[in-house]
């Protein structure tokens, strides 16, 4: 519209130019020719302007769409090239595949056989313990931590359940029981309180050999747990009421333990193994515990004084504050503390099968034993091995045998119990009642098997290597330290025994194992304990018409444990006739 604007423009000022120098008409006449001639030139140019716009513009329209149609046609032809490569490379996995099926490649799971090589076991030191003696002849042993605000502190006695008069078992136990329930200034129930004002823990168990009073508090909380300890140590309560209830307590749980295979078991083979009047082998009924009177306990608890006594502490503390306050606290509590009793070993057991009717078990209960070495043999490393390959793992034969291959038991096991003056070995599992007599055989079996061959190497292996791997989980928190050390103390090893351990399992050899089985494994007809709990008028599986009782007496005969034949126990561990 510009360009024709121009134009017309242009064409006036031709008019005007031409009438100014006489070329029109005055009548108007070449006015008027001029006028049309640019008129029709304005027309033209006009006419052409458009029709050459409207042929670039189609031009350019014709020129977009044709590169638009390459660019797609372009694009598809890249589709279908990647579709071509995807096809190919699916093709070639797929003969691939095919080949390395054809040729018998192996399965891409196959790598889960084999075993991943570990890394190299390294050896745990033990943390180094503080020593110190009280004022008043308490020896202590102490281990700082820095992790948790508590403080432990147990206070053992070398005097336990041994020490027991014969007609009053259980002496040791109960009175240290009512020892723990009050003072003189606080019954039971305010002594409860005044512990949970303070987050306190005070305890006092007895065991086998040695007794305990125990306390466990915030280290905030220290000085109030230990004085409450002295209140406890210099004037128990030991009143008539707690000692009536800790009696009736105690019956009940006797009663329990009578009324099932493995209470009955766990009450009586000690004393099948040590012997019956042994100090580790007795028994203990209700005529033990009508015998224990309050004044019996009275006079037990005056033997519980410091000099002689240990001391096990670990807290977020430093020794010196700790003896400190222990001092403050303890220094009132002064006396000479029991010294442990000499021990004889057990005697050499009377081989026989011992029974014990439960009607009804579907269960029987069963333990294979005889008594075993001293805690400081030289041969423990290689003791131990052997023990953990016989059953002190899950993947020991005897539950592999047992549990996995007969499926007679849901799991056996068989290890050394060590007491000061030796050990006892046990083979226990509780079977399906028809499979007593089978598993009796099994376990007998296994015992050979240990005495007349060596391990496997991965048989050793893996028990040794297990047993470094757990090494430092033993020593996880001080607390487990100090229980580590307090057992090197009670069977009279150094407190360093650790620092060589790793090099003295390392050293244990396939022959050293079975030399070990050979010299503590009872077998072959050898007089060996056992002990058989259940339903003895049960149904002997695999034998037509057989009872257990008949099976078990079939054992005996062959004498597969012993010339002792079967003695037929009632659940107290009286022979029966």
């Amino acid at each position: 519209m510009k360009l024709m604007a121009t134009n017309v423009g242009r064409g006036i000022l031709a008019l005007v130019i031409g009438c100014g120098l006489g070329a029109c008409d005055k009548k108007g006449g070449g006015v008027d020719a001029v006028a049309a001639d640019a008129q029709a030139k304005v027309e033209g140019d006009a006419q052409a302007k458009v029709e050459g716009d409207a042929q670039v513009v189609a031009a350019d329209a014709q020129a977009k769409v044709e590169g638009d149609a390459q660019a797609v046609a372009a694009d598809a032809q890249a589709v279908a090239a990647d579709a071509q490569a995807v096809a190919a490379d699916a093709q070639a996995k797929g003969d691939a595949q095919a080949v390395a099926g054809d040729a018998g490649a192996a399965d891409p799971e196959a790598f889960r056989a084999t075993r991943p090589t570990p890394s190299e076991i390294k050896g745990v030191e033990a943390p180094k313990v503080e020593r110190f003696t009280l004022s008043n002849g308490l020896e202590g042993y102490f281990i700082p931590q820095s992790t948790l605000p508590t403080f432990s502190m147990t206070i053992e006695l070398d005097v336990g359940a041994i020490d027991d008069p014969a007609d009053k078992i259980g002496l040791a136990s109960v009175c240290l029981d009512l020892f723990s329930e009050s003072t003189a200034r606080l019954d039971k129930v305010a002594w409860s309180e005044a512990l949970a004002d303070h987050a306190v823990q005070i305890f006092s168990p007895a065991a086998l050999e040695t007794s305990s009073i125990a306390v466990r508090a915030l280290v905030s909380e220290m000085g109030p747990a230990l004085d409450l300890l002295s209140e406890l140590l210099t004037s128990p309560g030991m009143r008539k009421d707690d000692f009536a209830r800790i009696i009736a307590d105690r019956k009940a749980a006797l009663a329990q333990s009578r009324g099932t295979a493995n209470g009955i078991a766990g009450r009586l083979f000690p004393g099948l193994v040590w012997g019956m009047e042994h100090p580790y082998g007795r028994v203990q009924t209700d005529k033990h515990l009508d015998k224990i009177k309050l004044a019996d306990c009275k006079a037990w608890i005056g033997q519980v004084k410091p000099k002689g006594a240990r001391v096990w502490v670990t807290g977020k503390i430093g020794k010196d504050e700790l003896v400190a306050e222990l001092e403050k606290r303890l220094a009132s509590w002064t006396g000479d503390a029991p010294k442990a009793r000499e021990i004889p070993p057990a005697p050499a057991p009377k081989g026989a099968i011992y029974a014990v009717q439960v009607d009804g078990a579907v269960q029987s209960m069963v333990l294979v034993g005889f008594p075993g070495p001293r805690r400081d043999a030289a041969d423990y490393e290689a003791n131990f091995l052997m023990a953990q390959i016989y059953g002190g793992s899950f993947s020991s034969r005897i539950n592999m045998n047992l549990r996995e291959a007969k499926g007679y038991a849901y799991g056996s096991s068989g290890r050394f119990s060590y007491r000061r003056a030796g050990s006892h070995f046990a083979t226990a599992a509780s079977v399906e009642t028809t499979t007593t007599a089978l598993s009796l055989t099994e376990i007998a079996a296994e015992v050979k098997k240990m005495r007349t061959t060596e391990p496997t190497a991965d048989e050793l292996v893996r028990e040794r290597d297990g047993a470094l791997l757990a090494l430092p989980a033993r020593f996880a928190t001080p607390g487990d330290a100090l229980d580590e050390l307090r057992s090197l103390v009670f069977f009279g090893l150094p407190p360093d025994w650790f620092d060589g351990y790793k090099q003295r399992l390392e050293a244990v050899d396939a022959k050293a194992v079975k030399a070990a089985a050979e010299a503590h494994l009872l077998g072959d007809g050898a007089d060996v304990v056992v002990l058989v709990v259940g339903d003895l008028k049960a149904p002997a599986k695999g034998v037509e018409g057989k009872t257990l009782a008949d099976e078990i007496q079939r054992l005996a005969d062959e004498k597969v444990f012993g010339q002792g034949g079967v003695v037929r126990l009632d659940p107290d561990g009286k022979v029966l006739k």
